[in-house]
C-alpha cells in the first residue's frame, strides 16, 4: 500500500485520495507578462497585470508569484493581489516601499501568496497598486515588464 505525506502525516492513498493523484506536486503553470505603462494614484487601481487558471481539483492550492516593475517619486506605495474581485493579500501599511528623499525609484516589487480557492472554475488573479501620498507611481514604465506566475499545487 502506497503512503502519501500530507501536512506532515502519513496517510493511505487508498483511504484518503483517489488513485493517481500525487499531493504537493505542480499540476499546471500559467505565466503572464505585461509591459504597458500604467499610472496609479492614491486609490487602489488595476496595474494591468493578470493571469487566469482553472484548478483541476477543489483541494488544489494556487501559488501566486509576482514581480511587478514599479517607478515612484518620494512617497510610499503598496501592491496587493486579488482573486477575481476579492483582495486576498493586502500587505499592511508598514510593508510598503518608501523613500522620502530620492526621486526616480525603479525596481521590481515582489509578492508571493499561496491561495486556497476551493474551486474548479476559471479564476483570474491580478494586482492593484496605490500611492500613499502625492507624487508619481507607474508600473511597467520605460519599456519594463511585470510578471505574474500561477502554479497549481495538488493537495
Amino acid at each position: 500500500m502506497a503512503l502519501v505525506r500530507l501536512n506532515n502525516q502519513s496517510i493511505s492513498s487508498v483511504t484518503a485520495l483517489p488513485s493517481g493523484i500525487d499531493t504537493g506536486k505542480i499540476g499546471q503553470v500559467v505565466q503572464s507578462v505585461y509591459s504597458t505603462e500604467v499610472t496609479l494614484t492614491t486609490s487602489y487601481a488595476d496595474t494591468g497585470l493578470s493571469a487566469s487558471i482553472t484548478p483541476s481539483f477543489t483541494s488544489s492550492k494556487i501559488l501566486i508569484t509576482v514581480n511587478q516593475h514599479v517607478y515612484f517619486n518620494s512617497n510610499g506605495l503598496s501592491l496587493r493581489i486579488l482573486r477575481d474581485s476579492t483582495a486576498i493579500l493586502t500587505p499592511p501599511v508598514n510593508y510598503t516601499l518608501h523613500d522620502g528623499s530620492a526621486n526616480n525609484n525603479r525596481f521590481y516589487y515582489p509578492l508571493q501568496y499561496l491561495d486556497s480557492p476551493s474551486s474548479t472554475s476559471s479564476i483570474t488573479y491580478k494586482t492593484q497598486g496605490i500611492l500613499h501620498a502625492s507624487g508619481t507611481m507607474r508600473v511597467q514604465g520605460d519599456n519594463n515588464h511585470s510578471i505574474i506566475t500561477l502554479m497549481e499545487v495538488l493537495a
